[in-house]
């Protein structure tokens, strides 16, 4: 038996579902507990008949978003700082700049406190990822041990709490430009129902139709979070620089806070280590260099990795070659206690203690990791005959790809202090490898968060900079990421198939 559906069965349907979520933006916007997050995407419409006029670009470009609530017990009061931080803000024409420059001890946010194995945080998880890859990745002998490793401590924990959110309506705006961003902040705002607040003196008769019949919550003195890349970032600053000089704080967009998106920060620091590793052809000649290794086990990809890996593959490059070289760390270093242990499945067979394993993960993270204990300038110092550059070039890969794991691991698991701890490396690696505008955002970040804005509103973006789809431990993501996954994704591989 088969169903059969009008057409207008189906367009009654899409419309109540469409009026359905146009009520819940606007429930979810006019509480002012929510931000924003939004990007851009292209949708191809190709020509079917081929005519002799010159066509227009098929390539139309789009712009979606989302409203997510902010969680963790935010209240409008912890919001409601939009004219102090006008008051202090660089942008405001009323502020004397003064002469000396002010500076901020990012490296000490979150400091270290002394612990009984003489390492320091980063050092524990270094030892802690060492331990976590030998018994999940090595001899099946000690599996059971991976379930009963306990995770690295806990600098400072975003709550568990499942993400809600609503996708809002695709703008027909292209977001490339500061007067698209205008666009798509006042359309997003709009459909959440927010709006300019109500000049008491203003004529009614003169109140634009659809402000007459729909109520528009006013933003008085509160901010708005807003998500996005580096891009939208830029061009958001942009706006707010050209708009700085306006008389209201509507018109100079006072109310905005934005947000740099951690998934795609992530992706930046996947791009740093190919800029470091594979893409100079110098860095390749070494027999023990991130190339070989990919050569070994990816063979058939090596020239899309050498070119443009993109981000999925390159994570995945990192995460394979990072395990094998710790597992090899492992062999080394057991052999070098005993002889006899000639093989990983070697040392297991003599059953190793806890104590002894975590003795070894300690001596491995201080000593075969560039830093701590192995000053790599001392290395690189001595004369040529002494000198071994495949371990120090192995030293310093170590180093990358820990890092890399341990801002992957602080998202996943939403512990947004390590995260911060990390970025103070990252920074000077962006700095490095030409990615400067990363490595001042990152800055501007940390010194606006902890340094800028009131404590209250800190705590707003620094708990609600990563989310938790799923509601689950250990599944936190990027508010950019629920941009790009769950609402870009599905149009990408909807256009795909279709043009196939």
């Amino acid at each position: 038996m088969g169903i059969s559906i009008s057409p207008a069965a189906i367009h009654n349907a899409i419309h109540a579902l469409s009026a359905e979520t146009v009520e819940t933006l606007r429930e979810m916007g006019q509480t002012l507990l929510v931000g924003y997050a939004y990007d851009n995407f292209d949708i191809n419409f190709p020509t079917i008949v081929p005519t002799i006029e010159k066509g227009s670009d098929p390539l139309t470009h789009l712009t979606s978003g989302a409203l997510i609530h902010l969680e963790h017990g935010v209240v409008l009061e912890d919001l409601a700082c939009s004219e102090e931080l006008w008051s202090k803000s660089a942008l405001n024409p009323a502020v004397i700049p003064t002469s000396s420059t002010q500076t901020y001890d990012l490296k000490n946010i979150h400091p270290e406190v002394d612990h009984p194995s003489g390492l320091t945080r980063r050092e524990r998880f270094n030892a802690w990822k060492f331990k976590s890859d030998l018994f999940e990745h090595g001899p099946a002998s000690l599996r059971s041990r991976f379930k009963t490793l306990s995770p690295p401590e806990t600098v400072e924990q975003i709550p568990v709490v499942k993400m809600r959110y609503a996708p809002a309506r695709a703008m027909d705006i292209n977001q490339s430009t500061h007067s698209g961003n205008i666009s798509a902040i006042e359309n997003l705002l709009a459909q959440g129902g927010v709006g300019p607040p109500v000049d008491p003196n203003e004529d009614p008769l003169k109140i634009p139709p659809r402000r007459r019949l729909r109520n528009v919550v006013s933003l008085l003195n509160y901010v708005v979070l807003f998500f996005g890349d580096l891009g939208t970032f830029e061009r958001v600053q942009g706006v707010l620089l050209r708009r700085s000089i306006e008389g209201t704080p509507w018109l100079r967009h006072q109310f905005i806070v934005f947000v740099m998106g951690f998934f795609h920060l992530k992706m930046a620091c996947a791009d740093a280590i190919w800029r470091i590793f594979i893409e100079p052809k110098d860095s390749r000649i070494d027999n023990n260099s991130l190339m070989a290794y990919v050569a070994q086990h990816r063979p058939r990809e090596t020239g899309k990795i050498g070119s443009n890996p993109g981000f999925r593959r390159m994570h995945e490059v990192i995460r394979h070659d990072g395990i094998v070289l710790r597992l090899d760390a492992w062999r080394v270093e057991a052999k070098r206690r005993n002889p006899l242990w000639t093989s990983l499945e070697e040392f297991t067979k003599s059953k190793p203690s806890d104590s002894l394993i975590d003795d070894m993960a300690n001596y491995l993270a201080e000593h075969y990791v560039s830093g701590g204990e192995v000053d790599i300038y001392e290395l690189r110092s001595k004369p040529l005959t002494y000198r071994d550059k495949q371990h120090e070039n192995i030293l310093i890969l170590h180093q990358y790809l820990l890092l890399y794991e341990e801002v992957s691991f602080a998202m996943n698991r939403g512990d947004i202090g390590r995260l911060e701890t990390a970025f103070m490396p990252w920074i000077s690696i962006f700095r490095a490898v030409g990615k400067h505008k990363y490595s001042a955002h990152m800055t501007k970040y940390l010194t606006d968060v902890h340094f800028v804005y009131p404590p209250r509103l800190s705590r707003v973006v620094r708990y609600n900079s990563l989310v938790c789809p799923t509601g689950e431990a250990d599944k936190f993501r990027g508010v950019d990421w629920v941009e790009e996954s769950m609402i870009n994704l599905y149009t990408k591989v909807w256009e795909k198939a279709l043009n196939q």
